[in-house]
């Protein structure tokens, strides 16, 4: 049991949940800088092809396995904001050292050899305090407020994110306008250093709560066999499979598509995302209080369908038609409404289905397995892409290519995701937990 001692008080909870939206939006500003259209932008100014940017960006996937590891050493911890402080520092100062590949004197393929070493090395030490995080912040908020804060603290991180992001896109087309691109780069990655400096310190100020830990050594194999056999936890975990396979078949490529399919510059990316971004924004409260009276699974349930209807909207904006920008735009604010409940629920959903006591060991085991399923799928939307890049599908007035398959792939598969939910597990949570 964790013990009363150096327990926070009620005024040190509340700075907590404060330093933890300051905390997450800085480490939403450094994402968004180093993934997604800055990250496609930077590996296409080094060389790489389609199939390269797509490999690169799914190595948060693959990272994300390390976290069937993180229960052997963080669950017979009662205190773990050391290793938590130390995890995210070391993968936000490596994020941020990647700007230096791009000025060193190297051929192309070992530059984008070396920026996906580094990507994934970050992304693994992220990862394996990943599910330390996630118990650390639940401890700070009260089950009565979870959807209510949970639903602002995602409106301010995407808000700050999205202003930083699009005033960032701006000066990277100046620079690249302007023919000094890799200056561009090198504002972009300082900004992302001063982030990474700020989300270091928020880590820092908090006092963390003790958390109830496992007293015995806990074991690679029961790490493994544990979490299945709950089954109530089981319900949660094939959910879960079903939804990375879903998200990362195509995941990879919507920057991707945007950037070297209909030849966007940042600023209209940018654009985009803030569109994506003011949705987000207004729905995420509602989420939020929505959650509150009908429960994270119901809630999980309607957004993750939403987000299947915005990927076939991704579909339908096949690259020439004269409706490609109303069709996006449409697709963003989709979404965008989709995305500020799926992050918000999915992340409390685990709590619903895990037990309290060796909880991390479950977290840990789902996001590793679910990862590496999504991991494959996304290593078969590459493999997809690198094959058929060049393809091109005629359907009526329609020009398709790979891309847009893998959109619509990842748009039925959500929706079989939001079936599952609505017939396993909605409705269902009291009846198994008193099993």
């Amino acid at each position: 049991m964790p013990s009363d001692k150096n327990h926070p008080s009620v005024k040190d909870l509340q700075n907590n949940r404060l330093l933890m939206i300051i905390e997450g939006a800085s480490a939403k500003i450094i994402f968004n800088l180093t993934t997604g259209a800055f990250l496609v932008g930077l590996l296409k100014y080094m060389g790489a092809s389609d199939k390269i940017c797509g490999y690169i960006l799914a190595t948060p996937v693959l990272a994300a396995i390390i976290q069937v590891l993180s229960p052997i050493v963080l669950e017979g911890l009662e205190y773990r904001k050391r290793i938590i402080l130390a995890g995210a520092m070391v993968h936000r100062l490596l994020l941020s050292s990647m700007i230096v590949i791009l000025l060193l004197p190297l051929a192309a393929q070992l530059k984008l050899l070396l920026t996906g070493i580094i990507f994934f090395i970050s992304n693994l030490a992220n990862s394996f305090v990943t599910p330390a995080i996630s118990n650390m912040y639940i401890s700070f908020v009260p089950q009565s407020i979870r959807g209510r804060y949970f639903g602002l603290r995602e409106s301010y991180l995407l808000l700050s994110a999205t202003i930083v992001t699009l005033i960032l896109g701006r000066v990277l087309d100046g620079f690249t306008a302007a023919g000094k691109e890799t200056s561009g780069h090198i504002v972009v990655y300082m900004v992302v250093f001063i982030f990474t400096v700020v989300n270091n310190i928020c880590f820092f100020l908090m006092k963390e709560v003790p958390l109830a830990h496992s007293v015995s050594k806990i074991k690679l194999s029961e790490v493994l066999t544990l979490p299945l056999k709950d089954k109530v936890f089981s319900r949660y975990f094939a959910m879960l499979i079903i939804y990375n396979f879903s998200i990362q078949i195509a995941g990879a490529f919507y920057s991707v598509y945007l950037k070297s399919d209909l030849g966007m510059n940042y600023t209209v990316i940018t654009t985009l995302s803030l569109i994506n971004a003011v949705f987000y924004i207004y729905s995420a409260r509602l989420w939020g209080r929505f959650a509150d009276k009908n429960g994270w699974a119901t809630t999980s349930m309607i957004t993750i369908g939403i987000l299947g209807i915005g990927h076939f909207t991704w579909f339908m904006a096949f690259e020439g038609s004269p409706l490609v920008l109303p069709l996006l735009f449409i697709a963003h604010i989709v979404c965008g409404i989709a995305w500020a409940g799926i992050n918000v629920s999915l992340f409390n959903l685990q709590f619903d289905f895990t037990p309290d006591e060796k909880r991390i060991v479950y977290i840990g085991f789902s996001a590793a397995v679910s990862s590496f399923i999504g991991w494959i799928a996304s290593l078969i939307g590459s493999q997809l892409v690198g094959l058929f890049e060049s393809e091109k599908i005629q359907i009526g007035s329609m020009l398709i290519n790979i891309k847009q398959i893998l959109f619509l792939s990842s748009s039925l598969l959500l929706l079989v995701c939001a079936l599952y939910i609505g017939i396993f597990m909605t409705g269902r949570i009291r009846i198994m937990k008193k099993q």
